[in-house]
């Protein structure tokens, strides 16, 4: 069986000599003096699926690859870091390069009569300038460093104010989202203004985010039949959706929708939760491994019928093909939906898949592989997404069951993330030197995307833990990707976040007592003002490790930096525990 997947309509692509990413292509390359043809494509991807059915099945098109190039494919799903260094705009990317990997030039979808030129050009050009080109690679080689970021910079809520300024700017206020179409849900946008809201008051960014979502899931961006959100709006109106469904959206989108009906309860947000739900339990959750798919075809035929006519075609295919850092947002957003619909089975199936996380996906150095196909072993080591998910999952487990086991996996975790994914000058890189960094893989990328969610995980693990080094390495990560994040527009909404959460006080809730007797406990502490509390469960033998006494339990403790409150005995008092601590500590700010 191939180890390619195209489209699943007939199709001659597989007669293209395709190779896989690695140093055999490479090398066969350098041995035949000839370009790379870099093929970027996912199995969701109905441009990819159109050019395997046209393009890459013209006659003259396969012949000219096979005779002139090296033609390598990738899955931008198994590889992001590939698709992070060579993507053209899109998919499918069709990228040519040098024999080293250098870009030479590429384009996103190519018709099969563009594609007979660009062939024939682009083996011309490499035939005719090679000697040119390999006088480039030295000054390209010179442009590979990440530059250092002083790590003592000061930080300030300068890059938050001018994020939520644009966001505020280029708000659609007649259909909701951002800018024209195409529009994309932009979870970590959203997520980042309820944090915002509840942090600030600022009534807008709940507005923009309530407009957005009830926009989204009353429109054709939702499947009104089977429940689930499409990816994106070919439309600024969210009518006409392009029809795959991903599971990176639904976690994004099921964390707003479970803060929406967590903060802010309205009968159209627990709706939606509830559909979204069911949707990802029945399509996208296998039960046997407690893993999730990454993908549902586009069929734009399919999702235009009525219930029963659908029922009597074959639904769209389903990649089974578990990704580990969707398939950890998914568990952490299930565990936050757990609450929002208080279904003890919805948290029970969340923490059985970060489980086999645990069992299956660790790769013996304490990080994790990124692909589980079906019946295959773990593939693709060594990419920082995957650790960040699973970090932040993990904590999302502990503080929502209780359970210590998450927080002691989150602490051996970001102990070997930070081991080794550390940048120069501060930050995370994006890929740990697990392979051969061939071609651009040998540019480090610091993605602040990935590095803001970081950060957000150490400062709460540090928070929990009192161990101020976590503290310190996300301080050094916000300040390496402070200049990124300018030029990052939406995309800087993680790191945002992340630095709002470092300049705001520090407020824990540290809950003696077993799991099982402090749930109460830990729902109120959630509801509390600040969204930047994190919330310790701590069974009473170990009270010491805070230095807090065994007794009385069950109870809980909200401190504020390392001033607690007294024992708090009952949840319902929670609230004025809280409020004692922050009073006094914003008077001991004011007399300052």
């Amino acid at each position: 069986m191939s180890e390619f997947r195209f489209s699943p309509r007939t199709n001659r692509a597989h007669e293209i000599g395709w190779m896989a990413w690695g140093p055999d292509a490479f090398a066969r390359a350098h041995s035949e003096d000839k370009p790379i043809l870099l093929s970027i494509s996912a199995v969701w991807c109905h441009w990819c699926h159109v050019m395997d059915e046209t393009t890459y099945s013209d006659e003259s098109v396969i012949d000219t690859i096979n005779r002139r190039f090296v033609p390598v494919r990738v899955d931008n799903d198994k590889r992001p870091d590939i698709n992070a260094r060579y993507n053209m705009g899109g998919w499918p990317t069709t990228a040519f390069l040098a024999p080293d990997g250098t870009t030479l030039t590429g384009a996103t979808y190519l018709p099969p009569q563009q594609m007979r030129q660009a062939l024939d050009q682009i083996a011309n050009f490499y035939s005719e300038q090679k000697g040119r080109i390999a006088e480039r690679v030295p000054e390209l080689q010179m442009r590979r460093g990440v530059p250092a970021a002083p790590a003592d910079g000061v930080l300030d809520d300068a890059p938050i104010a001018a994020v939520v300024d644009d966001l505020v700017a280029g708000y659609d206020q007649e259909h909701g989202g951002f800018g024209d179409a195409p529009k994309f849900p932009q979870a970590d946008v959203a997520e980042f203004l309820l944090t915002q809201w509840r942090y600030t008051g600022d009534r807008r960014l709940y507005d923009i985010v309530a407009h957005t979502m009830l926009a989204m899931s009353r429109g054709g961006m939702y499947d009104h039949v089977e429940g689930g959100f499409f990816r994106y709006s070919t439309t600024r109106d969210w009518s006409v959706p392009h029809f795959e469904k991903m599971a990176e959206d639904h976690a994004g989108l099921l964390r707003v929708l479970s803060m929406l009906t967590l903060f802010a309860p309205a009968k159209d947000f627990h709706e939606a939760l509830r559909s979204t739900v069911h949707y990802v339990r029945r399509v996208l959750y296998d039960p046997t491994t407690s893993f999730f798919a990454g993908s549902q075809d586009a069929d734009e035929r399919y999702y235009e019928l009525p219930l029963e006519e659908r029922r009597a075609r074959e639904a769209p295919y389903v990649d089974r093909t578990s990704y580990t850092n969707w398939t950890c947002a998914l568990a952490g957003a299930l565990g936050w939906a757990s609450l929002a619909l208080d279904d003890d089975a919805l948290l029970a199936l969340s923490l059985r898949t970060l489980d086999n996380v645990h069992d299956r996906l660790d790769d013996d150095a304490g990080l994790l592989f990124h692909v589980l196909a079906p019946g295959n072993r773990p593939d693709v080591s060594g990419l920082l997404t995957d650790q960040v998910a699973y970090a932040r999952a993990l904590l999302d487990a502990h503080e929502i069951s209780g359970q210590p086991r998450f927080l002691t996996r989150a602490r051996a975790l970001a102990d070997a993330t930070i081991a080794r994914f550390a940048a120069d000058g501060g930050g995370f890189y994006d890929r740990a030197a697990t392979e051969e960094p061939l071609g651009r893989l040998a540019i480090p990328d610091r993605p602040v995307v990935d590095n803001g969610l970081f950060a957000d995980a150490l400062l709460r693990l540090s928070a929990l833990t009192n161990v101020d080094a976590y503290r310190q390495a996300a301080r050094t990560t916000l300040a390496a990707c402070e200049g990124s994040s300018r030029g990052a527009g939406s995309f800087a909404a993680s790191y945002c976040r992340a630095l709002q959460r470092y300049l705001a006080p520090e407020i824990t809730v540290r809950i003696i007592g077993d799991a099982a007797s402090t749930n109460d406990f830990r729902e109120a502490a959630i509801r509390l003002p600040s969204p930047f509390t994190s919330i310790r469960t701590i069974p009473p033998d170990r009270a010491h490790e805070l230095d807090l006494p065994p007794d009385p339990q069950p109870a809980a403790y909200v401190c504020a930096s390392q001033t607690c409150s007294a024992p708090v005995r009952n949840a319902g008092s929670l609230r004025d525990g809280y409020d004692a601590v922050t009073v006094a500590r914003s008077e001991r700010s004011y007399q300052r």
